[in-house]
């Protein structure tokens, strides 16, 4: 069974994103599903469809890419996109394609045939360091709380939570980092008491949990992504203010900004899913119309880090959406409901 706590949270903050639309404009629709977006705004790259209809979670350096639906997962290897179902769902994959998930709700892995299984208990995988393949994280279930854990070579280190929560996970791991969102008890100013809160952390062997430094006055913040770099991104939310922001981090500088320049009049929000060795972020970002200031739906963004503006994934179709990013800037999602790559131009 997947981990549900952190993801119900988000989902509250894609809500909140879409109640904030009707303050941003974006342009009209052309034609069906498609967005008329000025010519500048589009990256170079094209689209290219994978086989199959399943959701993209995640691909690696060589351009395998993974997939899943509710019950099982599909690997697409090389540049022909031969697709191989697989027994895990799976949620991340490494260089050497050694692909991360689970199965039947248990932490596993999955390598040239063979699965595995992590854990007895009920936990998920949830990243794998593309390099170094040893060490996979994500989050278990002890005593009815959700805790942050690692397996290394297969054994469990239980990383559990920090202080004033009873749900952590590790949602990314990059050569010397190691990162994670936790459901936090917060005052809430709004009520006088308190709520349960996501809040970004990173963790070390050593060090334990360091909260990271938030931006201006976010009340909730969610870190998706690290490089080897200490380079991270997420998102933000603040109290009374229901718009989404993205989050850069420099957890070595030990601090955080809004990428304020992402509510351009084109999109209410920008949700970052990946970054890459040189600074280049997958970005997820809602549009709204310009006559109606209704919600029009996503669109898949390329960006830099922390530079707040996306350029737009042509085409441009209503329900887009990046979930990653590869060391080449190989983008893989969802482009009119079916899983694609998003590829550089030469």
């Amino acid at each position: 069974m997947r981990s549900i706590g952190i993801p119900l949270v988000l989902a509250s903050i894609l809500a909140a994103v879409a109640c904030s639309s009707d303050r941003i404009l974006a342009p009209k629709s052309g034609q069906a599903g498609q967005l008329n977006f000025p010519a500048n705004m589009f990256a170079a790259y094209s689209r290219t469809s994978l086989p199959g209809t399943e959701t993209v979670v995640a691909l690696n350096d060589n351009a395998d890419v993974v997939g899943a639906t509710a019950t099982a997962g599909v690997l697409w290897h090389g540049a022909t996109h031969e697709r191989t179902t697989l027994p895990v769902i799976p949620t991340a994959i490494a260089n050497d394609g050694t692909v991360a998930g689970s199965i039947d709700g248990h932490a596993a892995t999955w390598k040239n045939g063979r699965a595995t299984i992590l854990d007895t208990a009920t936990s998920i995988a949830k990243a794998i360091c593309r390099c170094e393949t040893a060490t996979v994280v994500g989050s278990v279930q002890v005593n009815g709380e959700t805790h942050a854990a690692l397996w290394v070579d297969g054994i469990r280190i239980d990383a559990g939570v920090p202080p004033n929560s009873t749900h952590a996970e590790f949602t990314s791991i990059a050569t010397g980092w190691l990162v994670a969102t936790a459901v936090v008890r917060t005052p809430d100013p709004r009520t006088g008491g308190f709520g349960d809160f996501p809040e970004a952390f990173s963790w070390s062997p050593t060090g334990g949990w360091l909260p990271i430094p938030q931006p201006g006055q976010l009340a909730v913040t969610t870190i998706v992504s690290v490089n080897s770099h200490g380079k991270a991104v997420g998102t933000g939310l603040v109290f009374n203010i229901p718009e989404t922001k993205a989050v850069s981090y420099d957890l070595a500088a030990g601090t955080a900004v809004f990428d304020e320049g992402s509510f351009l009049p084109f999109f209410s929000a920008i949700l970052p899913t990946g970054i890459n060795e040189s600074q280049q972020v997958s970005e997820t970002a809602e549009a709204v119309d310009q006559t109606t200031e209704n919600n029009l739906g996503t669109v898949a963004l390329i960006a830099g880090f922390g530079s707040g503006f996306g350029l737009v994934l042509p085409p441009g179709v209503i329900g887009d959406q990046a979930v990653g990013i590869n060391n080449a800037g190989i983008i893989g999602g969802q482009s009119n409901g079916l899983p694609v790559l998003w590829i550089p131009n030469p």
